[in-house]
This record gives C-alpha cells, sequence and structure tokens, in this order.
C-alpha cells in the first residue's frame, strides 16, 4: 500500500521515497515549498519533455470498453506525435498497437470505427486484429522479413473500472499497481457497471496542466462558482464578504502518485479536525427548511452539470420536499435512503457505502499525469487533458458523464458517439462548466505577464497541483 499524508499536512513538502533531489532539477523548473515555476507551463522545450518522458512511461487512460462493443471495433488515441490503435481482437481481448504501417509508416486508422482487418490506406497491406501480418503485396521483391518481424508493435494495455489505460513503456508497472490506492477505494462505487451519459472534448488556450488545475482543488468555488450555494442560482455575483465567511473548505490527500481533494465543510476554522466528505452534508444558503434545502442543491447540479446527479436521485430529491423525514435522521440522510430504494427497485446493485469509504474516497482525484476521476454512487465526472500539438498555451480538454446501469443492461451494447467543440462555448455545458473554462483563458494571459513567476498554493488546499509535479519530475529528470 502507498505510504499516504493525511488531509493536514504536517509535512509541508510531500516526500517519497524515490522522489528526485531538487538539485538534480534545472533552476527554472525547481519546485520549493508550496511553489511551481511559470516555466513548467509555459515553456515549449518543458512540454517536449512531458511529450517524451511523461506520457511515454505512464498509464493513460484512453477510452472506455463501452467504446469497443464488438470484434474488430476500434478507437485512436492521439498524445503529442504518437497515436495508438485500441482494438477489440477477440470477444475477451483488447489490444493496443502504434498506429503505423511497418512499410512505410502510414497512418492505419483514424477516429473510432470497426473492421475486419486493419488496411494500410496508402499500398493495401494488411494485418490481423492480433496484430500479425496478414498480406504484403508483392512480398517476393522485398528483402526478406520474418512475419513477427513485420507485425504491427504493440502497446501494453491493461483494464480496470471500465477503462482501458495505454503504456507505451514495455517495462512499466502493472497497471493496478500504478493505479493504488484507486482501485480499491473506489471499488464500492462500480465504475465498471456504468456508461456513458455524455462526452465532450474542447479546445482550450492554456496549458494541459492548467485546464486539470481548475478541477483539482475547491479552493476557487467561492471565487468562480459563487452561485452555487445560493438559492438563487442565476445570481452570479461576485461572493460577500458574508458569503466569503462561509466558503467550503478542501484540504488535500497526497499519495505517492496521485493525490484528490475533500470538501469537508465550511471554513477552516469552524471545521472540526477529523472532518471527512459526507454526502448528507449538503444544502442551500438562505433555505431554513432542511428538506428543501438538500433537494434544491441536488437538482441545481442535476439539471446544471447533468453529472454527479442522475434522473433518479433528481426524482428523489423531489420526494425528499415533501417527505416527513423519520425522526432520529437529518433530511441528508433520508435523502440518500430515498436515493437507494429508488435505485433498488428500478434494478440496480446499490451497495451500502460506509461513512468511511465516502470519507476515503474524497471530491475529486488527480490520476497521474492527465486525469480527473470524480467518485460517486450512481454518478460521476471525468476530466482529462491533452496538449494540442508542440503548442504550450493550447490544449484538448475532455468532459465526460457516467452514469450506473441496471444490472439487466450490463452486457447491452449501446451506440454512443463523443463530440468535439473548437469552442466550448457551443458545448452547452451548463452554467458551472462555463465559469470554469472562461478562466482558462484569463489564467494563460496572467501568466504570461512579467509580474507573475510561479504558482504560490494553498498548502493545504492546493497540494493536489504540487504533487502533480513532484511525481512528473520522477519521470523528467531521471533515465
Amino acid at each position: 500500500m502507498s505510504a499516504v499524508v493525511e488531509p493536514r499536512l504536517d509535512r509541508r513538502v510531500p516526500w517519497f521515497e524515490g522522489d528526485v533531489p531538487a538539485e538534480k532539477v534545472p533552476e527554472k523548473y525547481r519546485l520549493s515549498r508550496a511553489f511551481v515555476p511559470k516555466g513548467r507551463y509555459l515553456d515549449p522545450e518543458f512540454l517536449k519533455l512531458e511529450l517524451e518522458k511523461v506520457f511515454t512511461r505512464t498509464w493513460l487512460m484512453a477510452c472506455r470498453l463501452e467504446e469497443l462493443p464488438g470484434v474488430g471495433c476500434f478507437v485512436e488515441y492521439e498524445i503529442g506525435g504518437h497515436s495508438i490503435l485500441i482494438v477489440r481482437e477477440a470477444r475477451d481481448s483488447i489490444r493496443a498497437y502504434f498506429n503505423a504501417c511497418r512499410h512505410r509508416g502510414t497512418r492505419l486508422a483514424r477516429g473510432r470505427g470497426r473492421v475486419g482487418s486493419l488496411i494500410c490506406p496508402f499500398h493495401g497491406w494488411r494485418w490481423n486484429l492480433d496484430g500479425s501480418i496478414r498480406l504484403v503485396l508483392d512480398r517476393e521483391e522485398f528483402v526478406p522479413r520474418s512475419d513477427d518481424d513485420l507485425g504491427l508493435v504493440q502497446v501494453r494495455a491493461e483494464q480496470w473500472g471500465g477503462f482501458v489505460f495505454i503504456n507505451m513503456d514495455p517495462d512499466a508497472k502493472p497497471l493496478l499497481e500504478y493505479l493504488d490506492p484507486i482501485p480499491r477505494i473506489f471499488a464500492p462505487f462500480q465504475f465498471e457497471h456504468m456508461r456513458y451519459r455524455w462526452h465532450k472534448s474542447v479546445l482550450l488556450p492554456c496549458n494541459w496542466k492548467t485546464a486539470l488545475d481548475g478541477f483539482l482543488e475547491a479552493y476557487h468555488v467561492a471565487g468562480t462558482h459563487p452561485q452555487l450555494y445560493r438559492f438563487d442560482k442565476s445570481n452570479t455575483n461576485i461572493a460577500s464578504m458574508k458569503e466569503l465567511e462561509a466558503r467550503i473548505w478542501a484540504p488535500t490527500t497526497v499519495y505517492e502518485r496521485h493525490a484528490h481533494y475533500s470538501s469537508v465543510g465550511q471554513k477552516k476554522e469552524t471545521t472540526p479536525d477529523n472532518a471527512a466528505k459526507d454526502p448528507t452534508n449538503r444544502g442551500t444558503g438562505g433555505v431554513t427548511d432542511e428538506r428543501l434545502s438538500v433537494a434544491l442543491s441536488v437538482q441545481y447540479i442535476a439539471d446544471d452539470m447533468r453529472g454527479l446527479e442522475n434522473e433518479r436521485s433528481w426524482r428523489a430529491a423531489e420526494a425528499l420536499k415533501t417527505a416527513d423525514v423519520p425522526e432520529g435522521m437529518t433530511a441528508g440522510q433520508y435523502y440518500l435512503q430515498l436515493y437507494r430504494e429508488l435505485s433498488l427497485a428500478e434494478g440496480y446493485d446499490w451497495p451500502v457505502i460506509t461513512p468511511e469509504q465516502w470519507a476515503e474516497a474524497g471530491t475529486a482525484w488527480n490520476v497521474f499525469p492527465n486525469t480527473i476521476l470524480l467518485p460517486n454512487q450512481g454518478s460521476v465526472f471525468g476530466y482529462r487533458a491533452r496538449p494540442n500539438g508542440l503548442d504550450p498555451d493550447s490544449c484538448l480538454f475532455e468532459i465526460f458523464s457516467l452514469d450506473q446501469v441496471p444490472v439487466a443492461d450490463y452486457d447491452k451494447k449501446r451506440d454512443f458517439q463523443p463530440q468535439f467543440f473548437e469552442d466550448f462555448r457551443e458545448a452547452d455545458l451548463g452554467e458551472i462548466f462555463t465559469q470554469d473554462l472562461t478562466n482558462a483563458k484569463e489564467v494563460t494571459v496572467g501568466m504570461h505577464s512579467p509580474s507573475f513567476d510561479g504558482h504560490r498554493l494553498s498548502e493545504e488546499q492546493e497540494m493536489t497541483i504540487y504533487n502533480h509535479h513532484r511525481v512528473a519530475d520522477r519521470f523528467l529528470w531521471t533515465d
């Protein structure tokens, strides 16, 4: 089991066995206490190092199993100059290959689709789905090479939670060991029994890490999303001083490779030392009826974000508004009971998640290097960011919502197509995501100012961001 630094960090600078000593990092990229130099975001040479040493040696979440429903289905995953094909080679086998013809290097397939074999569009060479060579036109005219030598070059592909991860490093540790402790902590939430509700990709005018950073802490909520805890959700005016006093506090937990934050209560001074994530502790400011307070909070997320909540949780919230809450229960606790009863009645597997499991799961996880997952029961969010070419000020940012499906639908195939938008304002992402993504350009412009030299981070609420850079140094500055 990985070592863990608890939310209230005794050590101000996280450090784990195997970390790179500071003196091995060039000074302009060197981390210091809660400080990340801006060159790690803005320098083209740093992006080239990331593409060469980080993305080629880490496990990258490439697709969901549901995107490969039948034999011959494929998905192309692009990162930097690399194109990888993930292919369902057999009913129970997924393989991944470098997407390049062994003849002249032509890309074999683009996007997603279904094929009987992989055929080069240039000269017609063919490969079986298992990567073995099937046809070389006029083979007798070529220098003799074995079939093994002509086979497609494999990329490691392993699975967890309904996701397919790929790794270009043949010597990398196994996926489940790399993800530790995420598979154990996420187990009660049954990601493997979820399916896409929607998946949208957008181009953002910022570094790929900037896109992720905005979702790696809740410190920004009071400034960016002032309407979240208001009764009037249309009121997006800047938060008042009184509202800031009641802001959410979300400390971070740092693991050897990954990190997460947990929204545990109001401002730090009023939050107990043992506070933890509690799904029953939610509400809407200015509403005295606890039932209505909880219900409005649930329904706003369901209506605006279309994720983390679903139509069953929305119905449970609606029922809560006029329910008689049993004595000894809070409205939040009774809401979870109503949600559970609805789910069981409609054919969902719905395990009881203990308070300890909710607490350990936290709110949002950085799955190093470029994915964020938000564990929740019934519906979850995921975010993924990738560099857009060699421009450090541009990236492809993806948001997807997963909903749990009934037991009877576990093996049901679905026709699903992701959506792409060059401008996020055309993606119909709702108010909350629009507020988040609007920050991307503003952060980038400000980072280029000569008055800014780097991120100065909260030592308790933003160490998820620092931790990403600490882990990246392990790959960047070692052979």
